[in-house]
């Protein structure tokens, strides 16, 4: 693994493929993905980075910055069913009061699924 300076990295929303990008130079390194069921809910389900950028926090980056968007351009309940997003959760306890105080328990999100 090369590391890489984590200011090389920027973040995106691709809304037409519901999902939140991280990008190195021209490549896209990982990306969140999200969902939206039938009653509006947000359900974001997978987290991925790819080998060669992980292990520098570039993935706690891109959830931080897609749950910050989701939040603040949509008034649906978010869920993660994403193990890696519920870790990170878990981690950043301040984040998930934030969410928890629009309604949602953090039993909520575990079986969101």
């Amino acid at each position: 693994m090369t590391p890489y300076d984590v200011s090389e990295y920027s973040y995106s929303k691709d809304a037409s493929n519901d999902r939140y990008l991280v990008h190195h130079d021209d490549e896209v390194a990982g990306f969140m993905s999200y969902h939206r069921r039938p009653d509006g809910t947000v359900v974001v389900d997978h987290t991925i980075v790819d080998q060669a950028h992980q292990n520098q926090g570039i993935a706690g980056r891109l959830v931080g910055f897609g749950l910050r968007d989701l939040e603040a351009t949509t008034e649906a309940p978010i869920i993660a069913t994403c193990d890696y997003v519920n870790l990170w959760l878990r981690r950043n306890p301040e984040y998930a009061e934030q969410l928890a105080a629009r309604g949602h328990s953090a039993d909520q999100r575990q079986r969101g699924r």
